[in-house]
């Protein structure tokens, strides 16, 4: 096969913004969004250093509500999905804001695919298994690490298994 004939797809459906003062515009961005409420998800240390508060001040000034979850751990497991999902539903969150690495955004984006359709996070396991897209996300990167942030793919640990399981979906983009 000549490499003419060889065609490759690449599909990034995310906006990004770059720069000093990017995180400023998350109330904005989230206002643009459509969103009333937000779960913002995060580990516990940008909880405990007031990161996560600083991010949640300039979305409030938006006037949309912010909920913190801090329980995104290294290697996120079902568990922390599940724990905040559980917070995104009974706070009657409609947008998900992660802050950190690719353990928060992974998290952030395991709970916006059950709350976008429902089930168990290891309901998604494998390749392209959601028929809905996720809840509405925005990511917010502290580190440079593994662009967590805009690919279909979503690392979780399956305690019960002891795997991390892949998630590899077009919805979780």
């Amino acid at each position: 096969m000549s490499v003419i004939h060889q065609v490759y797809g690449y599909f990034m459906p995310t906006v990004n913004l770059m720069g000093a003062g990017a995180a400023q515009e998350t109330g904005k961005q989230a206002k643009l969004l459509g969103g009333k409420k937000v779960l913002l998800v995060t580990d516990a240390y940008l909880e405990k250093i007031g990161m996560a508060q600083e991010i949640a001040d300039i979305i409030e000034k938006e006037g949309v509500k912010v909920v913190i979850y801090g329980g995104a751990e290294p290697n996120p497991t079902d568990k922390n999905v599940h724990d905040g999902f559980d917070i995104y539903t009974k706070e009657g969150c409609d947008l998900i804001v992660s802050v950190g690495g690719g353990s928060s955004h992974d998290c952030a984006k395991g709970i916006g695919l059950v709350a976008g359709n429902g089930g168990r996070i290891n309901d998604y396991e494998g390749v392209d298994k959601s028929p809905l897209p996720m809840a509405p996300m925005i990511a917010i990167n502290t580190t440079a690490g593994t662009a967590a942030e805009m690919t279909r793919f979503c690392i979780i640990t399956d305690e019960a298994r002891h795997i991390k399981m892949a998630i590899v979906d077009w919805h979780v983009t």
